[in-house]
């Protein structure tokens, strides 16, 4: 990285804390989520070799400005970047950056990278499916300035979601999609077969941002449709977000003893919770802006079945009935249904658990997180060159070459 030293990468993301995740890292050795240590780890080499990389967390609690290392730095901006946009621009100002990495696709923080020819790139995890009038007006408007030449790569987690930054108009040639690498993966793991305990002594788990929009709410609709028809599994809702609503609506549906609102746990725990559930459960509604969640992939590793929507960022993933159990979104009673089958139907649950190898498998790209910031952050024609060659136009290309309707990915 010899063209980029001296540089200061600035990388800025919505939420999340990474102040307290090195603290929580270092005291500790445990994460809360299973990318922190990785994406720590990574920066910091990548911050040891340039002069520095800053984390920019926007909607933390206080403000603040720590040194956590020689080379790695993070920043709590106590705003909201979505409507504190000024203040956000003047905090980007402040921090001086040679080169921007956004997590979340802000229009004012691209304008002013773009004005002040900023080097850019997307780092996303964003679905753009958002309909009505609004929604399209923004998307233009994010479209015109990810195509702008002073934007170098728009990335983003999985196909689906790259996908859906070409449908609003992104230029394929600058989409480039990644993902995490894994630790763990379904070889580690035995199938699992349907428990011969009593229905009320299995398990449902849901891991994620406890919101109705990630149909949290649903889980519980369809949990007092089972309970009427004397179906009382046991349910762990793990994740941060909005308790109180959903204590709230446990007590109103009468489910206070088959459900545990565990909040936020160490990544290390939830994995041992997956593979101790029964059945994983992704209920997104389609209005969540989901790339393509860690749980999905943590879910398939520890081969326990998947209950999930068909929002249109797991769609042509997995082959229902198969791979996964679908359902239509905010359907209550066919999630139900779904779960139901789980725990009655020993055949569909072993060949979900069986196949969660080839699902997984199917899922993986060879472009990691953290090569993104490397090769671009060079500052090198080459690795520009190995990002254009990983762009979502090469990805159909040798999806053509190949005759399917996906990439065959790497199984080492």
């Amino acid at each position: 990285m010899s063209n980029s030293a001296g540089s200061r990468l600035l990388i800025i993301q919505y939420a999340g804390d990474m102040r307290e995740a090195y603290r929580l890292l270092k005291l500790t050795g445990k994460q809360e989520y299973y990318s922190h240590k990785y994406i720590l780890t990574q920066t910091a080499e990548i911050g040891r070799k340039i002069g520095e990389v800053i984390y920019l967390c926007c909607k933390t609690d206080v403000a603040y400005d720590e040194v956590l290392e020689p080379g790695l730095r993070a920043v709590g901006g106590n705003l909201d970047p979505y409507h504190d946009t000024g203040p956000l621009v003047a905090l980007i100002a402040r921090l001086q950056p040679t080169h921007l990495a956004m997590h979340f696709p802000s229009i004012a923080a691209i304008r002013w990278a773009v004005r002040h020819r900023v080097k850019t790139i997307g780092l996303l995890a964003d679905s753009f499916e958002e309909k009505g009038l609004l929604a399209r007006i923004r998307h233009v408007r994010l479209a015109r300035l990810f195509n702008h030449p002073g934007v170098d790569f728009v990335t983003n987690h999985g196909l689906n979601s790259c996908r859906s930054l070409e449908s609003i108009g992104v230029n394929p040639d600058k989409i480039v999609p990644w993902d995490f690498p894994y630790e763990l993966s379904p070889r580690d793991f035995a199938v699992k077969t349907l428990s011969q305990s009593e229905i009320c002594d299995r398990n449902l788990v849901y891991v994620g941002l406890m919101a109705e929009s990630k149909g949290v709410g649903d889980i519980l609709e369809a949990l007092a449709r089972l309970k009427a028809e004397n179906l009382r599994p046991k349910l762990t809702l793990i994740g941060r977000g909005d308790l109180a609503v959903f204590e709230a609506q446990v007590a109103r549906l009468g489910l206070e003893d088959q459900v545990d609102i565990a909040g936020g746990v160490p990544h290390s725990q939830v994995v041992e919770k997956m593979r101790w559930a029964d059945i994983m459960l992704v209920p997104s509604r389609h209005e969540y802006p989901e790339g393509l969640p860690l749980t999905i992939y943590e879910a398939l590793t520890v081969r326990t079945p998947l209950v999930m929507s068909d929002h249109p960022m797991f769609l042509n993933n997995f082959e229902p009935g198969q791979d996964v159990l679908m359902f239509p979104q905010k359907n209550a009673e066919a999630l139900a249904q779904c779960i139901k089958t789980l725990l009655l139907d020993a055949d569909t649950y072993k060949t979900l658990s069986t196949r969660s190898l080839e699902a997984w498998s199917r899922l993986q790209l060879p472009v990691k997180w953290h090569q993104v910031l490397e090769q671009w952050v060079s500052d090198t024609a080459e690795g520009h060159a190995w990002l254009a060659q990983h762009s979502l136009t090469q990805h159909a290309y040798e999806q053509q070459l190949n005759g399917a309707g996906r990439l065959e990915p790497s199984l080492t």
